[in-house]
C-alpha cells in the first residue's frame, strides 16, 4: 500500500492548532517550539486536552544553529523539557535549524577579501564546521537523556525575502553536500523538508544553467544540486529519521507557494517518493493556513490506487 507510513503533523505550542490536528485523526505531532520558556506542566496540558503525543520538537526560531556561540543553557532547558514529554514514545526526535544572515552579511565577508576567489566557498564552509562543533557540544546531552538530534534541510531564503530590509538567505544547507558532512561528523540524523528540498533543487538546477550568483550560490554549490527532491531525498536517505512532506512553488517568497498541498499535477511526484521511501518512516505534514486537510488528502487518494 502507499504511504502507509505513520502520519505525523507540524504544530506550533497553540491549542487551537493542536485540536485541529487531532480533529483531523492524527494523534502525532512535530511541535515547533516557541521561543519563550514554557514549562513542561504547560506543554504537557496542551498534549492532554488536545489527546496528542510528540514525536519530534523543532528547536525555537531563535535557537538557529551557525553563527555565534550557543546558549547551552536553553538547550539543555529545551531537551530536557523535550524528554520529560516524550514519556515511553519509540520516536524522540529533536529537530534543529541553520541560521538566515542578510545578504549585507555575506557581502561585507566578500568585500574585505577582493582577491580571493574562494571567499564565499570558505563563508559556506565555516558556516557548516559552525554547526558541526556547535552539534557536539549538544550530542552528549542529547544522547543523556536518549534523544536523537536532527538537522533539517534549508530553504533558499526568508519568507519576506524580496521586501526591502528583510533579505536573509540560508548560507548553506540547501544541498545534499552539507548536510551528509554534518551528519557523518557530528552523528546528527536529517529532518528532510521536501518543500525547501523541491525549491533549491530547481533554483540551484537554474544556476548551473544561467551561472548566476543570484541567492549567493558557489560554482560548486550549484555543479553539485540535485535536479529534483526525489534526487535529493535518494541522496540523504540513509540519514533521515524524517520527512516533512509538501509541495512548494517558490523559494519561500509567500506563505501560498511553499509548504503547501501537492496539486493532482504533481502526484507523479509523490508516487516516485512512495517507491523510494522507508515505509516506517514517520511522515511530517506542515499545517499551513489550517489546510491540513488538504495535505493529507493526496495521500488518502494515492492509499486507494
Amino acid at each position: 500500500m502507499l504511504f502507509s507510513n505513520p502520519i505525523t503533523a507540524q504544530a506550533d505550542a497553540e491549542l487551537h492548532q493542536m485540536r485541529q490536528v487531532r480533529d483531523q485523526g492524527i494523534h502525532d505531532i512535530e511541535l515547533q517550539l516557541p521561543s519563550t520558556r514554557y514549562s513542561r506542566e504547560e506543554l504537557s496540558d496542551l498534549f492532554q486536552i488536545t489527546q496528542t503525543r510528540p514525536v519530534a520538537f523543532r528547536a525555537p526560531e531563535n535557537m538557529p544553529l551557525g553563527k555565534g556561540p550557543i546558549n547551552l543553557e536553553d538547550w539543555e532547558y529545551w531537551l530536557e523539557t523535550a524528554a520529560l514529554l516524550f514519556e515511553e514514545s519509540p520516536h524522540r526526535y529533536f529537530i534543529c535549524h541553520g541560521a538566515a544572515v542578510t545578504l549585507g552579511e555575506v557581502f561585507d565577508y566578500l568585500d574585505a577579501r577582493p582577491r580571493d576567489f574562494n571567499a564565499l566557498h570558505d563563508y559556506k564552509t565555516r558556516y557548516v564546521e559552525t554547526i558541526i562543533d556547535q552539534l557536539k557540544q549538544l550530542e552528549e546531552k542529547a544522547r543523556s537523556l536518549d534523544i536523537r538530534l536532527l538537522i533539517e534541510n534549508a530553504p533558499m531564503g526568508g519568507t519576506e525575502y524580496f521586501e526591502p530590509g528583510r533579505d536573509r538567505i540560508h548560507p548553506a544547507l540547501r544541498t545534499p553536500r552539507h548536510l551528509l558532512r554534518i551528519a557523518e561528523a557530528t552523528g546528527t540524523g536529517i529532518c528532510l523538508d521536501t518543500a525547501h528540498a523541491r525549491i533549491t533543487s530547481h533554483v540551484l538546477s537554474y544556476m548551473h544553467r544561467s551561472r548566476s550568483l543570484f541567492a549567493a550560490a558557489t560554482e560548486k554549490e550549484i555543479l553539485n544540486a540535485t535536479r529534483t527532491w526525489i534526487q535529493f531525498y535518494e541522496q540523504v536517505s540513509n540519514r533521515t529519521s524524517l520527512v516533512r512532506l509538501s509541495f512548494a512553488i517558490s523559494w519561500g517568497d509567500t506563505d501560498t507557494t511553499h509548504h503547501v498541498p501537492f496539486p493532482e499535477g504533481a502526484y507523479p511526484e509523490l508516487l516516485d517518493f512512495a517507491d523510494q521511501v522507508d515505509p516506517n518512516l514517520p511522515i511530517i505534514l506542515p499545517v499551513n493556513k489550517n489546510q491540513l486537510k488538504e495535505m493529507a488528502e493526496p495521500l488518502l487518494r494515492l492509499k486507494k490506487r
